[in-house]
């Protein structure tokens, strides 16, 4: 701290509680800031016992991480970090935030980083005390004492950084230890609280402080220290400013514990107006001195705190508040709260880049010398030395240190805090993880931990208990039953049960919709009752039957997490069971057309599951409380259930639900020619459009009813489903040719995302069928048909309708139907004819015509030669 203090003093291992003045004494500036300091101390041991090194109150946490679009945001709220306090008010732009000057990464990279599955992007709060003058806040200044100086203050400065990693080096997540919550969060949190992340530079480095000695020439006698030879009581400072070891580091100083500091008002060339010289010549700037320029992009830096620019000031104009300096001042930003502070080293060892540290003594001044003794000093270590006048000699060790004669430094602590893991959703999972929240393309793991205020707390307390901790479902949400019958249903608990397992304790009901046959009869029948009754599938339907199933392949218990119905291989008759599943859940929800979605209910029995406790069984405590969140296919509400479980009771039942859509199936394909509009023309024969080389130049169609033939822009297989698609699917094509092979190609595969109710996908014509030259060159017909399947579990589902085809009549290449202007795109080849390709064919129009005039001619003068006979 960077005060005009005549001491710090402050040493936790007197176990003071209290400063308690006397009558008729001084009050020291020391005495009112010890206290402070314990106060300080005690709050912060006190909130450490209470919370831990991190956490939140529960239901007003500060710092969650969320995202909207291409922002990041820091959501409002408290949290404790190391004992102290820190809040931001309200929610703020990962961009906006004032102390996060010239980060490494802005909100818009760290989400294109997180684009890429082979990154992560960690968030941490970073959080120290900054101390604040009247330079930074005018508030402290009292308008009626002047330019008088009076009180500082601390100040909790807190920052959001996010940073990038590998995701392949981010280990596999620890067992989990229900007296240690942060192995409940996802590996990269975990990885965030071992530290490897945030690594804090080491303070190692030793010192001591002396004043130098003096005496008679003659070694007889002992030589009588010289003591402290200033006239006035100081407080200096040692700071180190260059890192390093030993001889490699350097270091500044400062007799008035670099407290004399001033505001640049004005930077031009080597010249800077500041705000104020000082009150006096002890406590101004001189012709000479040496100063440290900062702005808050030092401050504020990434490591925060980095030292300024070192400069020796040539000369100090008080009539115009002007320092002078041998070269043009750069790299000082005006706008970011530029400052001059004063340091007092001098003679030849004082440089730009500081006082070489050594360990033999280096001279301050006034008889003090300090010696380092090795170690790592790290920039910002500050040792404080008091000189007093009245005994002529320093204070050292100083009675706030622990007594030693070799002294570690103080340094302002930054405290690093876990918020948050950003990545890509993985593409096979539609079901982000326990303790995840999804948007969009990404997941974000939430690395914060929780506390319950004491207000909020029961009765009974202490409870021990098993919680749930996750489930491989979205409680309220859609999944298919090919997810169902590949993955099962997972549970994961907080610690191993040592209870047998199956569908006793671990119970799943499906309530099937109602089968049309209970309806149908009564539609135009009854009073009131419409006629034709519209069931589209989801979530809310008319009438459900109830039936329970035992896990077909049993019940699989690895470490915490239990499984219902695992699934490993579904190949071979010791899968039938799955295979049994599989075909009568989807002919119940009627796969074709179904009526609705089954709705799944999962209930875990708590008296029936169990582990091994310190004084018996324990149980499970299945309470989950519920919140709106959205579906993750077409984003309607639902009923979040928030993990883990626990409500302090000691057994309590675990109920979730979700519904169950069948298999995705095809139920239309349907080509579609379209002109270059993007309009459907109809008709699915197409004719090649061919120059004399052979080049197709487009297709075309004569639609019906019209004869008129129109230029093909675009062929699409338009594909429909059963229902709307709740979860990501493909989808496979395939072309079968009845004469020659590859006259078309269509893409495949194909992905579906969820909500995509139809897909269009495109057909490129690339091959000319030519023509019979046998045959009278008789133009070749080739019929291209095109069969679909959808990925399942038990292997691809066949379109089963009429399959759709694409007639395509070739055309000879030494002929030219039509040559089309422009360009024709949508994987048709492009067409600009050549002139001589334009000439040829003018020309051969032109004998062509030649010949036909002819042929009449002579066909005419026949016709006059030998009349034919008038008929009876």
């Amino acid at each position: 701290m960077k005060g005009d203090f005549s001491r710090i003093r402050f040493n936790p291992a007197k176990q003071y509680t209290a400063v308690l003045k006397q009558q008729g004494r001084v009050d020291l500036d020391s005495d009112a800031n010890e206290q402070c300091f314990i106060d300080g101390h005690i709050d912060g041991i006190t909130n450490t016992d209470v919370i831990g090194q991190y956490g939140g109150p529960a239901g007003c946490a500060g710092f969650e991480i969320t995202i909207s679009g291409s922002s990041i945001l820091i959501g409002a709220g408290r949290y404790y970090v190391n004992g102290l306090l820190v809040e931001n008010p309200a929610s703020v732009n990962y961009d906006d935030q004032p102390y996060l000057i010239s980060p490494t990464y802005c909100a818009e990279q760290l989400i294109a980083a997180a684009n890429s599955s082979s990154n992560t992007v960690q968030f941490v709060l970073e959080v120290w005390q900054q101390l604040i003058t009247g330079l930074d806040d005018c508030c402290l200044l009292e308008p009626a004492l002047g330019q008088a100086d009076t009180t500082v203050r601390l100040k909790t400065v807190w920052r959001v950084i996010g940073s990038v990693i590998p995701t392949s080096t981010i280990q596999k997540a620890e067992a989990i230890n229900p007296a240690n919550p942060v192995t409940l969060l996802m590996p990269c949190c975990q990885m965030l609280y071992a530290g490897t992340s945030t690594t804090p530079a080491p303070h190692t480095g030793l010192i001591s402080a002396d004043t130098n000695q003096t005496g008679s020439e003659c070694g007889c006698q002992p030589i009588a220290s010289a003591g402290y030879q200033g006239l006035e009581n100081q407080l200096y400072r040692v700071e180190i400013h260059g890192s390093g070891q030993a001889g490699a580091a350097t270091f500044k100083w400062s007799r008035e514990n670099a407290s004399v500091v001033t505001r640049i008002t004005n930077i031009s060339g080597a010249v800077l107006t500041v705000s104020s010289l000082g009150p006096d010549a002890n406590l101004g700037f001189q012709n000479n001195q040496w100063v440290e320029l900062t702005d808050d992009s030092y401050t504020y830096a990434q490591p925060a705190n980095k030292p300024g620019q070192l400069l020796q000031i040539q000369t100090v104009n008080p009539a115009t508040l002007q320092v002078t300096f041998a070269a043009p001042i750069t790299g000082i930003n005006k706008n970011l709260n530029p400052r001059m502070r004063r340091w007092d080293q001098s003679g030849t060892l004082a440089t730009g880049t500081g006082v070489p540290t050594s360990p033999s003594p280096v001279q301050l001044e006034n008889g003090i010398e300090v010696t380092f003794w090795g170690g790592q000093y790290t920039s910002g270590d500050y040792w404080t030395i008091p000189a007093r006048t009245s005994k002529g000699r320093i204070e050292w060790p100083p009675c706030g240190s622990a007594g030693g004669y070799e002294q570690l430094p103080d340094y302002t602590r930054i405290f690093h805090a876990p918020l948050a893991c950003m990545a890509l959703r993985p593409s096979n999972s539609a079901v982000p993880a326990a303790g995840q929240a999804d948007f969009g393309n990404y997941v974000v793991s939430d690395c914060r931990l929780l506390f319950s205020p004491l207000t909020a707390l029961d009765v009974e307390t202490g409870v021990q208990a098993i919680h749930v901790v996750g489930t491989s479902w979205n409680n309220d949400d859609v999944m298919t039953v090919d997810e169902l019958v590949l993955n099962g249903l997972s549970v994961t608990f907080d610690q191993t049960t040592t209870c047998p397992w199956g569908g006793g304790n671990f119970q799943v009901s499906m309530e099937m919709p109602a089968v049309p046959n209970w309806v149908a009869p009564w539609e135009g029948v009854a009073a009131g009752l419409p006629g034709k009754g519209n069931y589209p599938p989801g979530t809310n339907v008319f009438g459900r039957s109830v039936s329970a199933i035992d896990p077909p392949l049993g019940i699989a218990v690895a470490g915490t997490q239990v499984t219902w119905s695992p699934v490993a291989n579904l190949t071979g008759l010791a899968y039938y069971e799955s295979y049994f599943l599989y075909t009568s859940l989807n002919g119940g929800l009627n796969s074709a057309a179904p009526l609705g979605f089954a709705r799944v209910r999962v209930r875990l029995d708590s008296g029936a599951i169990y582990a091994n406790g310190p004084s018996g069984n324990l149980y499970l405590d299945g309470t989950a409380f519920g919140q709106t969140t959205n579906r993750i296919a077409d984003g309607s509400p639902c009923v979040m259930l928030s993990l883990p479980t626990g409500n302090n009771l000691k057994a309590a039942d675990f109920d979730s639900w979700f519904y169950l859509a069948p298999s995705l199936i095809i139920t239309g394909m349907t080509l579609q020619l379209l002109n270059s509009a993007g309009t459907v023309i109809g008709g699915t024969a197409v004719t090649i459009i061919s120059d004399q080389s052979g080049n197709i130049g487009g297709i075309e169609t004569t639609a019906t009813p019209t004869t008129t033939s129109q230029t093909v822009s675009k062929i699409n297989l338009a594909v429909t489903f059963s229902y709307t698609p709740v979860a990501p699917a493909t989808l496979n094509f395939q072309l079968s040719y009845s004469g020659a092979a590859n006259i078309a190609t269509i893409g495949s595969p194909v992905n579906v995302t969820p909500g995509e109710a139809t897909v269009n996908v495109p057909i490129s014509v690339i091959g000319n069928p030519g023509v019979n030259v046998n045959a009278n060159n008789t133009p070749n017909v080739d019929i291209v048909t095109i069969t679909g399947s959808v990925s399942g579990a038990l292997g691809p589902v066949q379109y089963a309708g009429t399959l759709p085809t694409l007639t395509v009549t070739g055309v000879a290449s030494t002929t030219i139907i039509r040559i089309l202007g422009g360009t024709v795109t949508t994987g048709l080849l492009n067409v600009n004819p050549p002139s001589n390709v334009v000439a040829s064919v003018e020309q051969e129009a032109a004998a062509e015509s030649a010949k036909q005039v002819e042929a009449a001619k002579q066909a005419e003068a026949k016709e006059k030669q030998n009349p034919e006979p008038p008929k009876e």
